[in-house]
């Protein structure tokens, strides 16, 4: 009999990492633009992301149903909305620009998170998103996160949490960046050995 899961992280009971998560405070508004299927995933890296960022925003992404919250939030003048997602695309290419965080206006990172193909749908379908600069990434290093099998061999994007945690160390929240990382990491570890067996 499968244990039951912990709510705050994902991960089954015996290998719950929730109290060894460093929460930290960001001047950056995180909102998470989820696919209907992905909160129940175990695989799933958005609950770390909420754990360690707690102010995290989640939308649940329906194509028939736009999130009119967060479409008010973008459209505010007040808001500086990016859109975080690689442009390695031909049609999102010019979309991609360099982020300076704005005195006056609060930074929001909208991520979408699901499989690689559902989060390509999610930007392909969502007219309301058109309109975001991206910010997309070029890391150094590969994805640490092989919990899901990439839909083309060639593909070495980063996952959500791995990505949200270079964003927030290249806008200046080094903290929160670092504190994300350590959170995927142990996750990793935790799940690796929710895997095969292995208390720890």
């Amino acid at each position: 009999m499968q244990a039951e899961c912990c709510p705050g992280c994902g991960l089954q009971i015996p290998w719950c990492c929730c109290d060894q998560i460093e929460s930290s405070s960001c001047q950056v508004s995180v909102t998470l633009l989820l696919h209907e299927s992905e909160p129940d995933r175990p695989t799933t890296t958005s609950k770390i992301i909420q754990k360690s960022i707690p102010d995290t925003r989640t939308f649940i992404w329906q194509r028939t149903s736009e999130p009119e919250a967060l479409i008010k939030q973008i459209e505010s003048p007040d808001t500086d909305a990016w859109l975080l997602f690689p442009a390695d695309r031909p049609e999102l290419e010019h979309r991609a620009q360099k982020l300076s965080p704005s005195e006056n206006r609060k930074t929001l990172l909208i991520v979408p998170d699901g499989t690689w193909k559902e989060v390509r749908k999610i930007v392909r379908k969502s007219p309301w998103l058109e309109k975001i600069p991206i910010l997309a990434l070029n890391p150094s290093e590969t994805t640490q996160y092989t919990l899901r099998r990439n839909s083309r061999k060639d593909e070495k994007q980063l996952c959500s949490a791995e990505a949200l945690s270079e964003a927030l160390t290249q806008v200046g929240e080094t903290e929160s960046g670092q504190a994300l990382s350590r959170a995927f990491d142990l996750f990793m570890e935790r799940y690796q050995q929710q895997r095969k067996g292995i208390k720890p």
